[in-house]
Order: structure tokens, then C-alpha cells, then sequence
């Protein structure tokens, strides 16, 4: 795993920093990187800027420099699109009513 004192800008590679500074639990910031400059040598704090393309928006991160770096992974799952709304309510609703699912 890299750090952020190690990155340097990119544009074909998204990365994720995973930062301690402002959360025990860990705050996650997704991009490419467009700039790394050290903010504050005394404290190991570095300025990263990072491009999102979704939303077409650059953001400056403040993040010490042995804070993790690794690849974004996607949190939501690929929509279903297999199935009917009709379909999806129904088995929602058997969820909530304790039965067991249909047989496909």
C-alpha cells in the first residue's frame, strides 16, 4: 500500500486516500490526483487535489502524509434489472411478512 507522501499526480489512475486526521474511523476521498503539495512539513500534512469526472468537480484534501492510499471500490451493487418492479415488491414484501422466497 502506498502513502500520500508517495503520490504523485495521474491522470489515468483513481485512487482512494484513506484519512485518520479528522475521524478515528477513517474518512475516504476518491479522485484522480491533479496535485500533491506538502501543506506543513512540521506536521506531515499534505494539500491533495483530486478530480472527480462523475461530477465534473476538483477538491483540495488535507491529509498527513502516512495516511493510505489504495484503489476506489464501488460500494453499491449492480442494479437488477433481471426481474419486474412487480417482482421486487413482492419479494419485498414477503421479506417483511417472514415468508420464505419464491422459487425462481
Amino acid at each position: 500500500m502506498a502513502t500520500v507522501a508517495e503520490l504523485q499526480p495521474d491522470p489515468s489512475q483513481a485512487v482512494r486516500i484513506v484519512s485518520y486526521r479528522e475521524s478515528s474511523n477513517g474518512v475516504y476521498y476518491d479522485g484522480i490526483v491533479r496535485a500533491v503539495t506538502c501543506a506543513n512539513a512540521d506536521q506531515n500534512l499534505y494539500a491533495v487535489t483530486l478530480y472527480k469526472p462523475t461530477y465534473n468537480s476538483e477538491s483540495t484534501h488535507y491529509v498527513y502524509g502516512t495516511d493510505q492510499v489504495t484503489e476506489p471500490t464501488r460500494t453499491a451493487g449492480p442494479a437488477n434489472t433481471e426481474r419486474s418492479y412487480a417482482d421486487r415488491q413482492r419479494a419485498f414484501d414477503r421479506q417483511n411478512a417472514g415468508l420464505p422466497p419464491e422459487d425462481q
